[in-house]
Order: structure tokens, then sequence, then C-alpha cells
């Protein structure tokens, strides 16, 4: 990759010798030489009175300035390792070989990409939000967050909108949910490049078609596990993905948090059905996320379980007698939720704002996108990126309804009230401690008390 400080120097001295050679050379002329001692008198010395000889005027020589080369500079990358360039893996050996060939066609742009860890207090969104306070000037160009995270850095002033850098055939290319995720009172802040989404696997041996609506799932010969721990006391994608199929909003147009009491409750039946119909064991209180769910589902005694993408296609060549389908639903409607990362461009500069916008476009060009992606086991968020992965037809055509159904899990403020009152709603229902009704009456009670 091209560094940034020998290029400068470069740069540097392509101007500095020419000009000290111009400057030896008028010296020179005006016939002034350097003198072979020292030029400085000595401290406890008085120079000697000389006659002034008046001397013929001269016009001093114009120096016309010498116009560096083309401008340089080095565009700088925060983000975690996965996303980085590297050897170590085959996606970064992927990132590594476009990074390289975007320097060889862009010779005044230069990338580094700066590790941070991808959360907590090393994380990439603290280190942003701590610098700029105390060391703006060390900001990145570019930084690549959580796309939950985006919200957070819009809110403290520090992503830029990409309206004016961002072509608008490439926004259109990129699926629905990706394109609001990003989107913050109409301008895009951001652009989330890779997804994951949860959905099915099931055990083709004891199925001969998987569950597509919640009818199919409590009447059929059906051991199912989903997620229903929580996360950090927040409630898991997998109710939330249910409510909002429902139509159950969680911001209303003003952007604050809303509930609507009807969804919350009929996803809540859903989870008593399980429960007491016995689909689903009590165990689901002890699982946290599709990793649990996944081996959970390898140990062999569950027909039909949730999954992340990227775990699906990080292991399909070992799953066997197992194949993908929809989440269901009380319809039958696809319903998931997309987690993701994003290229959030950070700098004020305007120049270094469209080199930062020319980086991001070449790695998320179809092709690019398509092969990091392949590699990966990461979802594209480009249409026309998806049809270029190579995975099997079947999953591509999957992928691409699911995809275009895809909610998104929102960054907005006020979020993590919302998420931590359904989780306490689930609990108590799949524990037997209160009916659907009287906890959703809580979690309503709460909600209000709360705004």
């Amino acid at each position: 990759m091209i560094l940034q400080t020998d290029r400068r120097l470069q740069a540097l001295l392509g101007f500095l010798v020419p000009l000290l050679a111009l400057l030896l050379a008028t010296a020179a002329a005006c016939g002034i030489a350097p003198s072979p001692s020292s030029s400085v008198p000595p401290q406890d010395s008085t120079p000697a009175p000389t006659a002034t000889i008046p001397a013929e005027t001269t016009p001093s020589p114009v120096v016309t300035p010498i116009e560096p080369g083309p401008s340089f500079l080095t565009l700088t990358i925060w983000g975690p390792e996965q996303f980085s360039p590297g050897e170590e893996d085959s996606g970064r050996k992927v990132l590594q070989a476009q990074y390289q060939a975007f320097a060889d066609q862009n010779e005044d742009i230069g990338v580094e990409f700066v590790l941070k860890a991808p959360y907590g207090e090393s994380g990439v969104l603290d280190f942003l939000l701590t610098a700029s306070y105390a060391a703006p000037s060390v900001l990145p160009d570019i930084a690549i967050v959580d796309a939950f995270q985006l919200g957070t850095l819009v809110r403290a002033g520090l992503a830029r909108p990409l309206h004016d850098l961002i072509d608008e055939s490439f926004r259109a290319d990129l699926f629905p949910f990706a394109q609001e995720a990003c989107t913050f009172d109409g301008d895009l802040m951001g652009i989330q490049f890779e997804a994951d989404i949860e959905h099915l696997i099931y055990y083709t041996e004891a199925l001969e078609l998987p569950p597509a609506t919640w009818a199919d799932l409590l009447t059929g010969p059906i051991s199912y596990t989903f997620p229903a721990g929580g996360q950090d006391g927040l409630v898991n994608d997998a109710f939330l993905i249910q409510y909002m199929a429902q139509g159950g909003q969680l911001f209303d147009e003003q952007g604050q948090p809303s509930l609507q009491p009807s969804a919350v409750q009929r996803v809540l039946r859903l989870y008593d059905a399980v429960r007491e119909w016995e689909v689903s064991p009590m165990r689901v209180l002890e699982i946290n996320n599709l990793e649990e769910c996944w081996e959970a589902y390898a140990e062999g005694n569950i027909t039909v379980s949730h999954i992340s993408s990227w775990r699906y296609l990080t292991a399909r060549d070992l799953m066997q007698d197992t194949s993908f389908a929809a989440l269901p639903t009380e319809t039958g409607e696809p319903a998931t939720m997309s987690r993701g990362w994003a290229f959030v461009i950070i700098t004020e500069s305007p120049h270094r704002q469209a080199a930062a916008a020319r980086l991001i476009e070449w790695l998320m060009a179809p092709q690019n996108l398509a092969e990091w992606s392949r590699e990966a086991n990461h979802i594209p968020t480009r249409t026309s990126a998806l049809q270029r992965t190579g995975w099997p037809a079947d999953y591509i055509s999957f992928l691409q309804t699911q995809l275009q159904n895809a909610f998104f899990r929102p960054s907005a403020q006020g979020f993590e009230g919302v998420a931590r009152a359904l989780q306490g709603s689930v609990v108590d229902v799949l524990t037997g401690a209160r009916t659907p009704r009287q906890a959703t009456n809580a979690v309503m009670e709460g909600f209000q008390e709360s705004r």
C-alpha cells in the first residue's frame, strides 16, 4: 500500500531541491559566495567599521514558484480487525487486494487502516466520541461502526451527510433496510455495506416442509428453539421481528419511543403457546443469541431453530439433512431483521470527503463487494452484488425475498428502555409468572411512566 510519508517526502524534495539550486545560482550571479570562515562574529568582539561603497542597482531576480506534483492525501479509517486488509483469513486477503488496487488506480490517495475494538470502552464508537472532545485533530476520515451505533454518531454531530457524495444510482441499488437504517431526518448519514439476517434451519428427515405460520409451528411434530434470554437485558431480535411483522412500531413519526399494546400481546400469546404446548424447551430463556441456537440444534434434539445467515453460510457444508427457511409468522408473510456494519464519513474537509466517498464506492462496487461477501460469509447490501456472490441459486433467491422484507434494529435514542421493558415481559410469560395480557399491561404501565 502507498505510504503517506514516502509520497510527501518525495513531493517535498521535488520542490526544495530545484528551489535551492535556483537560489544558489542567483547568489552566484550577484557575486555572493559563501565565506570560508564563520560569518557570525565572536560574542566578545566588535566588528571593525567598513567603508560604504556604492553598488550598482540590479533588479532582484523573480523566482517563479515551482508547482508541486499532484496533491497526495492519506485517508485514515478506524474499524474492527474483521473489516481490515490483511493475510489472516480469506476475507481480509480480498480486502488487502482491493485496497491495493484502489491505491494503484488512485495515485493521489493512500489509505491507513487503524484497528479498533468493535465494542466497549476501547471500541471504535468510544474512541470517536472521546477524540471528538479531547483531540478532534486525530479523528479519522472514515469509521466503520455497527449500524446500530450510527444514531449515536449522528446525535454527536460526527457523521456527515452523503447525499451530495454518493451517486443516486448507488443509493438506489441498496436494499430498503440498508437505506432506512442509515437515514436520519431525510439525510443518508452512512452506508451499511454488509448484513446478517435471522432465519430458520430445519431437520429434513423429520419435517417435509418447514413451519411457515404460527399454526404450523404449534400443530406439527416440532421441537423449536429460538433466542429468548435477551442480550445485556434487551429483548432479542426474534421478538422484535414478530412484533414488527404485526405492524408494531418502536418509534412514532416524531422519533419518540412507541409501543402498540395489541402487537405486544399477540407476540406474547405465541410465546405462551410454545411454553404451554411444550414446543420449545424452557432452556430458550438461557439462549441469548443465535450462536447458542446453532449449538442447541447441532446437539441433535431440535428439529427447527433460528440461525444467523453468517453461521449458515459458514457451516452449510457441514450440515447434514438440514435446509433453510423463513421465520414463521402469524400470516406466513416473510419477515426478518438485519444487523450489520456501516461506513461513516467523519472528516469535515470537502476534499477529503470526496476522496472518502470514492474509496467507499470502490469497495462497494458490485464485483468487489460480492467477492468479499463470498469469502467473509456476510450478505452484501447491494442488490447487484448479491447476484454475483456465487452462492447457490436457491439461497440467493431466498435472501432476495428476505432482504426486501427485512427490518433493522433501530439506533434512535430511547430504544434501550423499550427493549429492556419488552424483555421483562418475555421472561414473565415464558416462566408462567404472568399471562400475556398481564405482561402487556405491565410493559405499557412501565413504558408510560418512563416517558
